[in-house]
């Protein structure tokens, strides 16, 4: 299990180490994040606004950037989710789904598709074992 937990560590090597909210990022005119590894992500204002534009008041305080998205090995058809209330609630209504549950969001190869067509840069995929 220790070997599984380092191989997964080093997948996730990318995970952002500030995840400023939308709000945070509007009032600093900054749509930056930073990961672990010391890379800077620019989300830019288009894909900001993408988010900005599809969520209420509430959500532009509590949504922070980047959006996770990790792997869902509970069905039996492997596939990805996205977890949190607020973070459920936005995906899906960028990509017109059902929320799973009042938090979580199951996404299949063709969602994340749509998500990366969307905002490219306003998401990551994490891996868990």
């Amino acid at each position: 299990m220790d070997f599984v937990k380092s191989i997964m560590s080093d997948l996730n090597r990318n995970l952002a180490v500030s995840k400023p909210s939308l709000f945070e990022m509007e009032q600093s005119g900054d749509y930056t994040y930073r990961t672990k590894d010391g890379s800077v992500i620019d989300i830019g204002k288009e894909q900001f606004e993408v988010l900005w534009n599809i969520c209420d008041d509430s959500e532009r305080l509590r949504l922070r950037v980047p959006i996770y998205v990790s792997t869902d090995v509970s069905g039996e058809v492997s596939a990805w989710k996205v977890e949190g209330k607020i973070e459920a609630t936005v995906v899906a209504k960028l990509l017109g789904k059902p929320i799973f549950r009042d938090d979580r969001v199951r996404l299949y190869n063709p969602d994340l598709k749509k998500l990366k067509s969307l905002i490219p840069d306003a998401y990551m995929v994490v891996f868990t074992p």
